[in-house]
């Protein structure tokens, strides 16, 4: 045998060896991820403040009415918002953190995602609420309000606004996790 057949020879048995002891760095860490997402896309604004104004007028179902206003405004949210796209999405965003980190989120259980109307104008801002809980067993609950303004109009009109702003802000928190503790 010659100098460069054992070369050959070697490569073809120490390579495979080397990419079994070592791995390859491109694998993602497979974590079985659960996330849960609220029933509702919800909204709050004055439907609840027309309703105590109606309840001097026609008694007790002005309230009912009132918040009627705001269920329906929450459901028009909901209709051009596809929970399995925000389902998706955030699955991507907790993978490419998990991708990076030693400690990988497991499970994020989403209690709230509500838009409030901010000072009686059509200006709403977010507010989401939930769970994360890490492979080590550490749980981060978070209630995380938004400081950007988002107009109404444009979330009960524009396909899948809601869940670019609900995923915005959620990947803002998860890159988060490493620098602050929320509690």
């Amino acid at each position: 045998m010659n100098i460069f057949s054992k070369i050959k020879f070697s490569f073809i048995i120490f390579i495979p060896i080397l990419f079994i002891l070592f791995g390859c760095k491109n694998t993602q860490k497979n974590t079985n991820l659960n996330v849960d997402l609220p029933q509702h896309i919800t909204y709050s604004g004055r439907g609840v403040a027309a309703g105590i104004a109606l309840m001097g007028v026609i008694g007790p179902s002005g309230i009912a009415i009132g918040a009627a206003i705001d269920i329906g405004i929450g459901k028009d949210i909901q209709s051009i918002n596809n929970k399995t796209s925000l389902l998706r999405a955030i699955k991507k965003t907790v993978s490419d953190y998990n991708y990076s980190q030693d400690n990988a989120i497991i499970d994020v259980d989403l209690k709230k995602i509500e838009f409030k109307q901010k000072d009686g104008d059509e200006s709403v801002f977010l507010l989401i609420n939930g769970v994360i809980t890490l492979a080590t067993g550490e749980k981060f609950n978070f209630n995380v309000e938004s400081d950007e303004i988002y107009q109404l109009t444009k979330l009960k009109t524009k396909q899948n606004y809601a869940n670019e702003i609900a995923i915005s802000k959620l990947d803002e928190l998860i890159n988060n996790l490493n620098h602050t503790f929320i509690t």
